[in-house]
């Protein structure tokens, strides 16, 4: 029997051609010809991101009817029945074959593809449209229960033995994935580096509690999409993480943090585990995973409110909402606001009880949150050494931002 050809999935700029465009949108008529932006710089670890602008033409070169609503003329499909874009937004795998290694070992690409294809309408939650997304098969589905068997019985120096060999597996995997999604024209990008307002985070924290809601114990979800992984998966991967990268990070932050931070990082080290499966317990939801900054866009409503769009799903898991709510104040928020958190988290809550969650109190997501903080500082440590994010310019790169950000929200033992 004849192998099936192999698909075609662009992993570079050079491949997205307009011919490429005009076979996968599902739109009637044709791209003409692309323009490429390269959006994703100091954004993101694992992937690229590209703003591909479109240029649309009907058979035989003709142009297309426009449309009269908006504010910018937009061209018509060929029936006249919808607008086309004019531009759109296009995530591959980065090129660098150390963070490749983790999102694809992570199943980050997969991840996201499968939410955009199989659970965009059911999440409750404002996300761009999706248009095209397509990987290659997994070539090594059998791996995952034997990894997750080793990781829970190994000592530390065998999970870290394993998790090289793992990552040179998965970067020589060379799996390709490509993911088209809506451009939301002139929205507003808060800026992560900088910090972000607080009206912003009060607001990004009630569609947050709106879609923990809307997906509360949501069996069926998890049971049907084993990539949405428990919060606690292979936590022990992280108490491995942190023993390989500790001197690292003590250099890199050498006189940049004092010494009871360190004492205190050794100290949730021993209790990570633990806290990683009280993040993993009931009541759980639905968890973003990566909810920041960088991964939310403001643009005006119809009446001329903001709205909130949601962006980068490669993260999504399952457990307790306060690991959410942490990630996001910590991420994006200075401590300079520490004394809006009650604020901050009072919001959220009244936003979830709202929306009908009765099972999960004031007081249960403070304490899930002191945990998350600590799980959070101590993932951290762990970081730097699989994520390549070190840059030309001299500037400060987003994780090391990131990271003493976090750090600074931990609160005294």
């Amino acid at each position: 029997m004849a192998k099936a050809a192999k698909q075609f999935i662009p992993q570079r700029t050079d491949e997205l051609t307009a011919s490429w465009f005009s076979d996968v949108l599902p739109f009637k008529g044709y791209v003409a010809s692309v323009r490429i932006e390269d959006i994703g710089q100091d954004v993101g670890f694992i992937g690229e991101v590209y703003r591909c602008h479109l240029d649309w033409k009907a058979a035989g070169d003709e142009p297309l009817p426009l449309s009269v609503a908006g504010d910018e003329p937009l061209p018509l499909s060929v029936a006249g029945d919808e607008p086309l874009p004019l531009s759109v937004i296009v995530k591959v795998p980065t090129d660098n074959d150390e963070n490749f290694a983790i999102g694809d070992g992570l199943q980050c690409y997969e991840r996201e593809i499968t939410v955009y294809q199989n659970l965009q309408s059911s999440l409750g939650l404002p996300m761009p449209g999706f248009y095209y997304g397509a990987m290659d098969p997994d070539p090594a589905p059998w791996i995952e229960k034997p990894l997750l068997f080793l990781f829970d019985k190994l000592p530390i120096g065998g999970i870290n033995w394993l998790l090289k060999q793992f990552l040179k597996l998965a970067g020589n995997s060379k799996r390709r994935y490509v993911l088209v999604i809506e451009d939301i024209v002139g929205a507003r990008p808060p800026t992560q580096a900088e910090g972000g307002s607080l009206d912003d985070a009060l607001a990004a924290l009630k569609v947050l509690a709106r879609f923990h809601a809307h997906n509360w114990m949501r069996k069926e979800v998890i049971e049907d999409h084993h990539r949405l992984w428990p919060f606690d998966r292979a936590c022990r991967a992280y108490q491995a993480s942190y023993v390989r990268n500790l001197d690292a990070f003590r250099k890199r932050y050498s006189g940049r943090l004092a010494a009871e931070t360190m004492h205190r990082l050794d100290e949730i080290q021993e209790r990570a585990a633990d806290l990683n499966h009280e993040l993993a317990g009931n009541p759980w939801t639905l968890l973003h995973g990566d909810y920041r900054l960088d991964n939310v866009l403001f643009r005006k409503g119809p009446d001329g409110s903001d709205e909130l769009v949601v962006l980068d799903f490669q993260a999504m898991c399952h457990g307790r909402p306060g690991a959410d709510v942490a990630y996001f104040v910590t991420t994006a928020l200075t401590a300079e606001h520490r004394d809006k958190e009650d604020l901050l988290l009072h919001t959220y809550h009244d936003e979830l009880v709202a929306s009908g969650v009765t099972n999960y109190s004031y007081d249960e997501l403070v304490i899930d949150c002191t945990k998350a903080k600590e799980v959070y500082a101590h993932r951290i440590v762990g970081a730097a050494d699989i994520l390549d994010t070190e840059k030309t310019d001299g500037s400060e790169a987003l994780l090391d931002v990131m990271q003493l950000r976090v750090l600074d929200w931990l609160e005294p033992a």
